[in-house]
């Protein structure tokens, strides 16, 4: 069967990639850019020069800066060449911006003009529904982690039990201080728990104020503060291996590689629980967090899954063979989507309009079918 070929937006991340599976007939174009970004494909130009070979087109993230224009341009030109649309619903909120109103502008129109509508989470779904009145598929995150190093991660119980936070470049959906406060003040009676506490280095510059707060928990004898660049894959597999508790400093967010990295690796992610972070998986593997009215974490719900994790079972990595089959489980049921937008489309299509069938292109994609499944998982 001649593969369904999809322009995928992006399809070089890592997501995009694990929605791939060799026994699915499904690929999809590689993106133009260099990055994640690929808003060189959400022009009509673009659609204009490609359209021969594209069967679905499929929007995820990485389009912030696209105008309102474009968009219109585009959807257009997708209906002009028969080509249908499908939606992941990633994030109801960008974390990366203060302001929300164009993100929510670009959900709406994007859940408004889809064919087909897709989504992570039931939680999240049921927020696609009250907020754009559509009913979107819930397809669940991919593995991150490579099955290999899955398979390769040892969880040895260590003595002292350390809790991590990432701060990043405090970007608008992550504010880290009353985080690491919350978890200083649950270090105090429990000389076993540590905190390792990273900032990304422009944080120096771009809000010293804030910076500084978060390095003065430095001087606690408990704390390792690392200023930290980039993260390559292994170094970050790495990083989150070594610690016993990840926790999600977010101020907004919908769904979360990262935790689904640590349920890779067998690593607790203790998430906001208004977030459908929340619903990615069940308990010890995310555990939902208990937020205040003032953005601080409630102190008895974090000492609680401290304490539950120091005293209880914890989790280990998560079953490759288990990701292997979740995987293809995955990648049928978006070919199942993508085949139900296209007969959907199908069956408006003017009867008189004698088509060709649509080309296939040849250079696919970049997506990486070859990592090893279960079988070849040691």
């Amino acid at each position: 069967m001649q593969p369904l070929v999809v322009a995928s937006v992006p399809a070089r991340h890592v997501y995009t990639r694990h929605l791939a599976h060799p026994a699915v007939p499904v690929a999809r174009v590689a993106t133009p850019a260099a990055t994640y970004r690929a808003t060189q494909m959400i022009s009509a130009e673009w659609v204009q020069v490609h359209a021969e070979g594209i069967d679905v087109a499929h929007v995820h993230f990485g389009f912030g800066d696209v105008t309102d224009r474009d968009w219109r341009e585009w959807r257009a030109a997708l209906a002009a060449h028969r080509i249908p649309l499908v939606y992941t619903v990633h994030d109801l909120d960008n974390p990366h911006v203060d302001a929300q109103d164009r993100h929510h502008r670009q959900v709406a129109f994007l859940c408004r003009t889809a064919d087909e509508v897709i989504t992570l989470t039931a939680a999240a779904a049921d927020r696609v529904r009250q907020r754009t009145g559509r009913r979107a598929t819930v397809i669940p995150h991919p593995h991150v982690v490579d099955l290999a190093t899955i398979a390769a991660t040892d969880r040895p119980r260590r003595e002292t039990f350390t809790v991590a936070i990432h701060g990043k470049d405090q970007r608008a959906g992550i504010d880290a201080r009353p985080f690491a406060e919350a978890v200083l003040d649950v270090m105090a009676d429990r000389p076993d728990v540590h905190l390792r506490l990273d900032v990304a280095p422009e944080l120096v510059d771009r809000a010293p104020e804030e910076y500084r707060h978060l390095a003065a928990a430095a001087a606690h004898p408990r704390v390792a503060f690392h200023r930290t660049g980039w993260l390559d894959d292994h170094e970050l597999w790495r990083y989150l291996a070594d610690v016993d508790l990840v926790v999600l400093p977010y101020r907004l967010g919908t769904h979360s590689g990262w935790a689904e990295a640590c349920v890779d690796l067998g690593t607790p992610v203790a998430a906001p629980a208004h977030m459908p972070i929340v619903d990615q998986h069940q308990a010890p593997r995310i555990l939902p967090l208990t937020i205040d009215a003032s953005g601080r974490p409630a102190p008895d719900a974090l000492a609680g899954i401290i304490d539950r994790l120091r005293h209880g079972s914890r989790p280990v990595p998560i079953s490759p063979r288990w990701r292997d089959v979740q995987r293809l489980d995955i990648a049928r049921a978006h070919e199942a989507v993508y085949r139900r937008a296209i007969e959907r489309l199908a069956e408006h299509a003017d009867p008189s309009a004698d088509e060709e069938p649509l080309g296939r292109v040849i250079d696919l994609t970049g997506v990486d079918v070859s990592e090893p499944t279960t079988a070849a998982v040691p």
